[in-house]
């Protein structure tokens, strides 16, 4: 059985590749996007377009990313470019996004950890405040925060030197250790968190609106382009950081049943997060003596979802916990580790591959390659510190609408160009859940015309595209084409040997 020139480094345990990719898998939109959309999506009908998207286009495709990586043992530029040599170009597109992701991914993981060290000190609570004081103070205290560059530069070095150090110990040194920590630790803390949620007085009132199916939405076509690009986004397709994952995993192993766990773990993860979410929010309704969710936005002006429920919502809510200050100090810190912990987790993953790439394309060493990738970003990233305004416009370009066409090529060239005759006969032999025909048809049609509508939808329902979307978009493109043109240090990829089972 041939297979593409092995990587030098592997998993030293398949345990830690599994720890890995849900490590991968969860991070930030699980906590604050999920559970906002099940309670604007219909509540428990979410559910049912949610675990179908889940099955008809996040499971299949999590498995061609495995065996894609595995079978081709290198990154997205290396995969592509083994398919056919001008292809290499799309897998410049997926390191190039991740490098932009990562430049202000890294940032927001910069402001929760320095949340880390308000909440530790309740930096908004007061004894005497009312819930309106307590939300001007959380407000104050945010506000004042957006404007301390200062501050959350030391925040963002540090968040940078700790990416460093994991990727430069390597991957079974670094990587695995580091998942292999953090994520039983993610689910610990969040247990702890969801079992404070579901105690508090007046909890049910918000899990009643996160799971209280409303049916009537399921025939909303919204609810379904929210679940579907929910589990695109979750999942970490994004035609890199699971195929890099992937490539480390020795020849011969075990990957659609991995690639299962890794997908019921990270959208468990995420439903299971928001009783701790929605328990939190209606214990703020009580206190604030409201019924309806939506009267905390139009009273306290905070959100429900993203960063307007990590920054301002949450906050608010814990400081009228029993036991104040030092309960609000506690569950503070708990929900902000746990934030920082599945960005960290997710930020190993987007750096990974853009070494990766550097490393197949021009044969430089790990500690040379992350050094590099690590430095650039972080001096690139400094741009989202001092202008965080950018975040918005330029995640609507890489977070978003390449990451959907980007997957969307991945599957149509695996399925069109490539064989995916000679991946089952690849994988099977080693499967514990066998892949076969079914997998084929997602694979080839069904996944790619699901990608095709939501990325239609999402174009369709843009009104006004910024400046620094068009401007990202354009140097993207220049430089994948730089880069692609540059001639290979050693030999160019190509494809594997046939695969006979």
């Amino acid at each position: 059985m041939g297979v593409a020139e092995a990587v030098a480094e592997y998993w030293e345990k398949r345990r830690g590749f599994i720890f890995a990719a849900i490590g991968s898998a969860i991070g930030l939109g699980n906590i604050w996007r999920f559970s906002y959309l099940c309670y604007k999506d219909g509540g428990g009908a979410f559910l049912v377009p949610y675990f179908i998207a889940l099955l008809i286009v996040g499971v299949p495709l999590i498995i061609l990313e495995f065996v894609l990586g595995n079978y081709f043992r290198g990154s997205p530029i290396k995969v592509f470019a083994s398919i056919r040599r001008p292809l290499e170009i799309f897998g410049w597109f997926a390191v190039l996004d991740q490098f932009i992701i990562g430049t202000y991914y890294s940032v927001v993981l910069a402001w929760v950890m320095c949340y880390i060290g308000f909440s530790a000190k309740a930096a908004w609570w007061s004894p005497s405040a009312t819930p309106v004081a307590i939300a001007r103070s959380v407000s104050s205290v945010w506000n004042a925060f957006l404007s301390s560059p200062g501050l959350i530069l030391a925040g963002f070095a540090i968040t940078w030197f700790i990416t460093w150090i994991t990727l430069f110990r390597g991957v079974s040194g670094g990587i695995e250790k580091a998942c292999t920590f953090a994520i039983p630790a993610l689910w610990v803390l969040s247990a702890i968190l969801v079992v404070r949620g579901v105690t508090l007085p007046h909890h049910t009132v918000g899990i009643n609106w996160y799971l209280t199916p409303n049916w009537s939405k399921m025939a909303n076509g919204t609810v379904w382009i929210d679940a579907f690009g929910q589990i695109l986004f979750t999942l970490s397709l994004m035609a890199a950081p699971l195929v890099i994952y992937a490539a480390y995993m020795p020849p011969k192993s075990e990957l659609p049943n991995s690639a299962w766990i890794t997908a019921f773990a990270n959208c468990g993860f995420s439903f299971f997060f928001g009783f701790a979410t929605w328990g939190i929010i209606g214990f703020l309704m009580g206190i604030l003596g409201i019924t309806n969710p939506e009267l905390i936005v139009h009273q306290l002006h905070f959100k429900l979802g993203g960063v307007g429920l990590a920054f301002l919502t949450i906050p608010a809510a814990v400081s009228f916990l029993p036991g104040a200050p030092i309960s609000t100090a506690v569950f503070g810190t708990i929900f902000f580790v746990i934030l920082w912990l599945a960005g960290y987790t997710s930020l190993l993953s987007i750096v990974e591959p853009v070494y990766g790439a550097i490393r197949d394309k021009f044969r430089i060493s790990r500690k040379v390659g992350v050094s590099i990738v690590c430095g650039l970003m972080f001096l690139f990233g400094l741009i989202f510190v001092f202008m965080p305004g950018l975040i918005g416009p330029v995640d609507f370009i890489t977070g978003s609408t390449n990451l959907i066409w980007l997957v969307m090529l991945e599957a149509i060239i695996a399925g069109w160009m490539y064989s995916m005759e000679k991946l089952i006969a690849y994988a099977n032999p080693y499967a514990e859940l066998k892949l076969g025909r079914w997998w084929e048809i997602f694979v080839k049609f069904i996944s790619p015309i699901a990608l095709a509508v939501i990325l239609g939808y999402g174009l369709v329902s843009v009104k006004v595209i910024s400046p620094a979307s068009v401007i990202v978009l354009v140097l993207m493109t220049i430089l994948v084409l730089i880069f692609s043109g540059i001639k290979w240090r050693g030999e160019e990829p190509k494809p594997p040997e046939e695969v006979t089972a």
